[in-house]
């Protein structure tokens, strides 16, 4: 055969009717295992790749999935990126990235832009989950629309971390201790993240009989300057805090620096807990306590969700999945320096 194979050549090879190809390119459940096989192995013996513009005008979809994320040099979120790629990719989909830089302004003009390219779906994290001209511009999409680590509107698909048990946790561990005075660090209560830090390091006090300082918690945005800045200064206060926690997933290089900048050493003169683990947590020296989930495993349901609406046909509720965190123990905490 010469020339660029067609749909035809493909049914030739593999002995089956033309629509059954189609129906195989197309990811339609009635096919069979038998067909599926045959069909897979003509397509890689001939090379075939499919005309994707035809089917697109043909089916009335795009087969592309858009994604708009904040950074995706933050690992967690690159994890995610990946593994739903690869996802997407195995199953005859192109994911469109972008990144919001957490800016309003930018989120509504991807928006315009994804229904303009008529993506088939998007997942996306949201700078306000209470702004509404961004909740009304996700409305009007009229495509499927998964939050990243976000709870609203309540009526979208959903995939997020519980952050609430591991703040939590990390909270519970150093009260046990003798930690009294925890600063946290994170994200306007405005994201979900960082409400549900929050809520969790609350709780934690609660839960032990105990009242938080206001002061101590600082809640504005997770980046690195962010936490250089509220770390320097509550470093620098007449009482400063003996243990900290960096709520945010880019936040650990800039709170590091600032206890640098301090002369203070970890976890002699005070404790460390990183809200997300990473390979600086790991690897910093002492190796920083951090609070773990799945970046990938997020990514991965991601998929799994859309694809449920697009190929399944699912036209239910909201599907919401909550991933678990887990507290990694390592050397950067210790007592408090007057209990030792």
């Amino acid at each position: 055969m010469t020339g660029t194979p067609t749909i035809r050549d493909v049914a030739r090879l593999a002995g089956v009717a033309v629509g059954s190809v189609s129906r195989v390119l197309n990811g339609h459940k009635s096919v069979s295992a038998d067909v599926q096989r045959k069909v897979t192995k003509a397509i890689a013996r001939l090379h075939y790749e499919p005309d994707r513009v035809a089917q697109s005008m043909r089916l009335g979809v795009t087969r592309t999935v858009a994604c708009a994320i904040r950074d995706i040099s933050i690992p967690d979120f690159g994890s995610f990126v990946t593994a739903a790629e690869t996802m997407l990719r195995a199953r005859g989909y192109t994911l469109l990235l972008a990144t919001t830089d957490e800016r309003k302004e930018r989120e509504l003009e991807l928006l315009r832009i994804f229904l303009q390219r008529r993506v088939d779906a998007v997942m996306m994290t949201m700078s306000s989950e209470e702004d509404v001209a961004l909740r009304r511009a996700i409305k009007q999409m009229r495509i499927p629309v998964l939050l990243v680590d976000r709870d609203q509107p309540a009526d979208l698909d959903g995939v997020t971390i519980d952050h609430r048990r591991g703040t939590f946790a990390a909270t519970e561990y150093l009260l046990r201790l003798g930690h009294e005075r925890i600063v946290l660090l994170t994200g306007r209560p405005a994201m979900r993240p960082g409400r549900e830090r929050v809520a969790g390091f609350e709780a934690a006090f609660a839960a032990a009989g105990m009242k938080v300082d206001p002061h101590l918690v600082r809640a504005g945005a997770f980046s690195a300057e962010f936490g250089f800045r509220e770390a320097s200064a509550i470093l620098s206060s007449s009482s400063p805090p003996t243990a900290l926690i960096s709520g945010g997933m880019a936040m650990l290089p800039g709170v590091l620096r600032a206890v640098a900048q301090h002369g203070l050493k970890i976890p002699r003169d005070i404790s460390i807990i990183a809200g997300s683990d990473s390979d600086l947590a790991a690897l910093a020296s002492p190796a920083v306590t951090a609070i773990r989930w799945s970046g990938a495993e997020q990514g991965q349901i991601a998929v799994e969700l859309l694809l449920n609406r697009l190929e399944g046909g699912y036209r239910g509720e909201a599907q919401r999945v909550l991933l678990p965190t887990e507290l990694i123990i390592r050397g950067s905490c210790a007592p408090p320096r007057k209990s030792r």
